[in-house]
């Protein structure tokens, strides 16, 4: 049977909570994604189980994307609005021509690049 990287995910956050040997635990983890040969889905378990975590501790997934280049200080100043216990992430998104787009957990975005302005005044 395969099992999806929410699945992985999920299956890691609860054995961690009963769990006191995290690292005897994590290792077996890893074994048995070896032993179903689902290697290549690592990435996506590791940012699925980010998610389960983040939102179990009450924060939020929170995708900020800017259209060029930016310095780390205004990356910085960004992320500090955000609660501590808020994940995250930041990346370079061209196609947005100019400003920023912040997604909040996939859901809800707050968009103020070049593009929606663009697009929104030719619609």
């Amino acid at each position: 049977m395969k099992y999806s990287p929410k699945d992985y995910a999920l299956a890691l956050s609860k054995s961690l909570e009963k769990s006191k040997d995290e690292k005897h635990l994590i290792s077996n983890f890893l074994r048995v994604i070896r032993k179903n040969g689902d290697q290549r889905k690592f990435p996506k378990i590791l940012e699925a189980f980010k998610k389960t975590e983040t939102k179990k501790n009450g924060g939020s997934h929170i995708k900020v994307e800017f259209a060029r280049e930016t310095k780390e200080g205004q990356i910085k100043s960004i992320t500090k609005q955000f609660s501590p216990k808020d994940w995250v992430e930041t990346s370079l998104n061209p196609s947005l021509i100019a400003g920023v787009r912040v997604t909040f957990d996939g859901e809800r975005e707050l968009d103020n690049s070049l593009s929606r302005k663009i697009h929104k005044l030719f619609n």
